[in-house]
């Protein structure tokens, strides 16, 4: 992961800066309270099985429950040459999702032999993601900033799935799984800030995203296998999966700046939706690890607050 990206951009920008001017440092802590409806939060999935007859399921299922909880990190920014900055902000939390349910199956072999089933699952996702940015930014009024940077975002979640299928005689599944996705891009955006008088702001900004994204998927075969005439473990085929998203960003908040010890804390909320590319045009040769997202979105909304303080290294001009 990129969070330790911040530190090698401040100690650059500290070095480079501090000979000929000073700068504002600021440090302090942000946090989310987010509810995340996934891309894959229909339950679109397919995998590939070498058993006999190498065969590709598809299956739909019940979708998963939208999941919320808090995410937390560091904020550090500098300020430099009178209307520069940079700032970095890391945030990870914990997520869980579940569907329980029918499920639509439908099995592709080799040979082109096809054939569709219904059965009963259980899934559960415990999520851990993270959301990293560092952007430059630059004021061109007192107002008004422009900012352009480098993102990086993903998440690790581990699977437990318990399957009920029925294929000519009853197939019990059992699999344990974990799916990594990472994510880098970046993006340009707007930032304005409106005084409101008595140490008030009105802060709001808005951004374009473009990501590429990879994910791996493992699955622990001593806790996978299946039940019919026997216990057999389970043959799945582990695929690397790849897409393209795009999207955009925005953000409002409210501030107050306490003068007395330099700190300024906001309330407000973001957004964020993500369209997401992959392809899957050929049933058994594409980008999809497992989980189907092609033409579908990623919401990310929520609560956020921070607290930041600021203090100034060299000497002020004048």
């Amino acid at each position: 992961m990129k969070k330790y990206f911040i530190f090698p951009v401040i100690m650059v920008v500290l070095k480079s800066t501090a000979s000929f001017a000073s700068v504002d440092l600021s440090i302090g802590g942000t946090a989310w309270y987010a509810w995340w409806k996934p891309a894959w939060s229909d339950a679109k999935t397919t995998s590939f099985v070498l058993a006999g007859e190498p065969t590709v399921f598809r299956e739909n299922s019940r979708d998963f429950t939208m999941p919320s909880n808090a995410m937390a990190g560091p904020v550090v920014s500098i300020g430099f040459l009178d209307r520069w900055s940079i700032q970095s902000v890391f945030a990870m939390g914990r997520f869980k999702a579940y569907s329980q349910g029918m499920a639509n199956s439908m099995m592709l072999t080799v040979l082109g032999e096809m054939m569709a089933s219904l059965s009963y699952k259980k899934y559960s996702r415990d999520i851990l993601k993270w959301d990293s940015d560092t952007s430059i930014a630059c004021a061109v009024h007192r107002m008004v900033k422009i900012f352009a940077g480098f993102k990086a975002q993903g998440y690790r979640y581990e699977e437990r799935l318990d399957d009920l299928l029925y294929l000519g005689n009853l197939m019990i599944i059992h699999r344990v799984l974990t799916d990594d996705v990472k994510a880098y891009g970046g993006g340009l955006g707007l930032g304005i800030t409106i005084p409101l008088g008595a140490s008030f702001y009105l802060m709001t900004n808005v951004s374009g995203l473009a990501l590429w994204s990879v994910e791996k998927i493992n699955i622990n075969y001593r806790k996978s296998y299946t039940i019919s005439d026997a216990v057999e473990l389970l043959p799945v085929w582990l695929r690397k999966g790849r897409y393209f998203s795009y999207g955009g960003s925005a953000a409002l908040s409210f501030a107050y700046h306490i003068e007395k010890i330099s700190t300024t804390i906001s309330l407000g909320g973001r957004y964020q939706i993500l369209f997401n590319r992959q392809r899957n045009n050929n049933i058994f040769f594409n980008d999809v690890a497992m989980n189907i997202i092609d033409g579908k979105y990623d919401h990310f909304f929520g609560i956020t607050m921070s607290a930041i303080y600021t203090f100034h290294i060299g000497k002020r001009e004048g």
